[in-house]
């Protein structure tokens, strides 16, 4: 077939959207088979130092290093099979080795045991999930399990897998699988089911510690909004309502800091408990015998725990709403006392205006007095000196005669200058 002459342009991130789809693949694997998973918690900062570690194993076997952005890595040992595998905030460790004796008791040896030891113990992060898996192809003659055991035939019956959540002697937990069937690629299909399922349960579960803790501060916070609230229907003035929304500016910035250090978290939980749901779906399971399933088991034990998470974020969201509305609803009514107090304010501004104005008009007048008094003085004093010379001019009279016009004068004058100075 003829190659396509087309030049397109690909998104910088095809490849890397692709290969992400193919990136969490489940390993065939043959009964009877130990696989481990450790998952570490590094932090969302701590994907270099998981990959260093990687590249650090590949050196000391002799294996192809991942790359520097690479996600995940596998490294075929021989007699042992490791598959690294990063995501948001943890880091998978998964490690297979056939069993060497079929009779051996369960649990005796791991797959953990031909991995070098002292690159184990350096493993970054601090681990969650510990969890030791055997496949078999016949229900072993030795019962590892306490009394409370969980089971399950899965797989429309093709596989029968027990357990009981609980950590073993050495810390992690276990599972044995017996699958009569040699399908490689079913039992390494149930294998990953059931190592998701314990690491994403136990990594949902890390919100629960934090929502009791939570649960003091917000209890607080719900006790000073509902204080705030009633403080509300008090008729205190305009101080008392500005020191109320400080108070409620400081129950807004609590609430918010407690939604910062829990909504990553409970988030987190939503997403894991999904997958875990998910995951025991896709197991497909039915009831052995008289004991729980492992989807039972989560409905009592896993669910109650998320339910408390989403109980409590509702309730840190409902506070935050309830200070939000409050604020909102002081602030009115603090802006309406405001613009009463500016109304009488400007009412008060207006009447010593209009006084103001009123005492102008009465020192115009006064001035108009003065200022003519003044002047008629002066005018007599030049009629009278022109008297000497016309003797025939009465002084007396004519100042007398002026004086109305000079007082015209002066107001038309005066009243000229006060309309200028009010117009510029």
């Amino acid at each position: 077939m003829a190659t396509s002459s087309l030049t397109w342009r690909f998104h910088a991130e095809r490849d890397v959207l692709l290969a992400e789809a193919h990136a969490r693949p489940s390993t065939p694997v043959a009964a009877p088979m130990l696989a481990t998973r450790i998952a570490a918690l590094s932090g969302e900062a701590g994907a270099k130092l998981d990959r260093d570690h990687m590249a650090a194993l590949c050196r000391k076997i002799g294996a192809a290093e991942p790359g520097p952005n690479a996600r995940w890595c596998v490294v075929d040992a021989a007699t042992w099979r490791l598959r690294w595998e990063r995501h948001t905030e943890v880091s998978t460790w998964t490690f297979f080795r056939p069993k060497p004796d079929p009779d051996i008791a369960p649990f005796a040896v791991t797959a953990l045991d031909l991995a070098p030891q002292d690159w184990l113990a350096a493993l970054p992060g601090e681990v969650m999930a510990a969890a030791h898996v055997e496949l078999l192809r016949e229900t072993p003659k030795t019962i590892v399990f306490a009394e409370d055991m969980i089971g399950s035939a899965v797989a429309g019956g093709m596989a029968q897998v027990t357990t009981d959540f609980r950590p073993g002697p050495d810390g992690f937990t276990r599972f044995v699988v017996v699958q009569e069937d040699a399908d490689t690629v079913l039992g390494g299909h149930i294998l990953q089911q059931l190592m998701e399922i314990e690491s994403y349960r136990l990594l949902a579960l890390l919100a629960f510690p934090l929502a009791w803790r939570a649960g003091a501060a917000l209890s607080e916070l719900e006790a000073g909004a509902a204080a705030a609230a009633n403080r509300m229907l008090d008729e205190g003035g305009v101080q008392q309502d500005r020191q109320l929304l400080e108070r409620l500016a400081a129950l807004a910035g609590q609430a918010e800091s407690l939604t910062g250090e829990t909504s990553y978290r409970f988030a987190a939980a939503r997403a894991y408990h999904g997958l875990v749901q998910e995951r025991i779906r896709q197991l497909n399971e039915t009831p052995l015998g008289n004991r729980p399933t492992i989807g039972e088991f989560m409905a009592r034990r896993l669910a109650p725990a998320m339910r408390t998470c989403i109980a409590m974020e509702d309730r840190l969201r409902d506070v935050s709403d309830r200070v939000s509305r409050t604020t909102q609803l002081l602030s009115t009514r603090v802006s309406v006392q405001a613009e009463q107090t500016n109304l009488n304010l400007l009412e008060s501004m207006n009447r010593r205006a209009q006084l103001q104005l009123q005492l102008q008009e009465t020192v115009e007048g006064l001035s108009v007095v003065a200022i003519s008094y003044y002047l008629m003085g002066l005018i007599k004093v030049l009629l009278e000196g022109v008297g000497e010379i016309r003797h025939n001019l009465n002084p007396t009279l004519a100042t007398g005669l002026l004086a109305p016009f000079v007082v015209l004068l002066v107001w038309r004058l005066l009243h000229r200058i006060r309309m200028r100075i009010g117009h510029s």
